[in-house]
């Protein structure tokens, strides 16, 4: 099991907007919850530009991780964008692992010590896991 975290804190919030606009086509969106709600309450679909639009820099509520074979998690990047008209929920763009060094390079991530690493097998991951 993999959850690597990788600081996005120096991104601005249009480095975020580019961030999402440029690989939304390549993966997908989902939205959370930050706090357990009842059953079948779920938070309302945003278009893109609606979570462009409500995107912060600043937010505590962004975030970069990258997972594999972690329980209930389909293996790959996910990052969480806390949105200001919202804050009671999330909008999580989903990606595909193949892209995890792409983006570290381009956007100049840095791991975060807030990521927990279980490689069962040795030579499995990519040159970006801290």
């Amino acid at each position: 099991m993999i959850e690597q975290f990788y600081s996005i804190k120096h991104l601005s919030t249009e480095q975020l907007r580019e961030l999402f606009s440029s690989y939304r086509n390549r993966g997908w969106v989902d939205y959370d919850y930050y706090k357990l709600m009842p059953e079948g309450v779920t938070p309302p679909e945003l278009s893109d530009e609606e979570i462009m639009f409500n995107m912060d820099g600043a937010n505590p509520h962004n975030y970069f991780v990258f997972m594999r074979e972690m329980e209930d998690e389909k293996d790959g990047v996910m990052i969480g964008f806390g949105l200001t008209d919202y804050p009671s929920f999330g909008a999580y763009l989903h990606l595909d692992e193949s892209l995890l060094d792409e983006i570290v390079k381009k956007y100049e991530l840095k791991p975060s010590e807030n990521s927990s690493q279980y490689f069962p097998f040795s030579g499995k991951g990519s040159e970006y896991l801290n």
